[in-house]
């Protein structure tokens, strides 16, 4: 069964929205590609980071930082100062050095150091 061509369209300023003929297009059809979500996020409870390894939690503080209070240095750094790592149950620092090396071993991060100063940290891939 095939469709009769459709008529041609002239649109009058005293028409209805209802008089209006409506046709659905693809994406495709229109020359559009489909794109993936930009961001998807799953809301993790704070009561519930201790369930977390450390270095899982800082990747979870560094996300949080970035998206919350931005880069600190040009190129994407973001600095994780104790104030905040705190809050994501990272109070020792020896704790908060070995999930740092962790995360940088694992390639998901990658990590400057400074003497004296916070560590800066950037996605080795961006999410975004």
């Amino acid at each position: 069964m095939a469709k009769a061509p459709p008529a041609t369209f002239v649109y009058r300023a005293d028409m209805s929205a209802d008089e209006i003929p409506v046709e659905q297009v693809s994406l495709g059809a229109i020359g559009a590609v489909h794109a993936l979500r930009p961001a998807e996020y799953a809301k993790v409870p704070s009561a519930l980071y201790p369930l977390f390894q450390p270095a899982d939690r800082l990747l979870l503080c560094f996300i949080f930082a970035r998206d919350v209070f931005g880069e600190d240095a040009p190129g994407g750094w973001t600095k994780l100062g104790s104030g905040l790592t705190e809050r994501f149950g990272l109070t020792d620092r020896y704790i908060r050095r070995r999930a740092i090396k962790t995360v940088e071993r694992d390639g998901r991060v990658e990590v400057r150091r400074r003497v004296g100063a916070c560590t800066l940290l950037r996605l080795a891939v961006d999410l975004k």
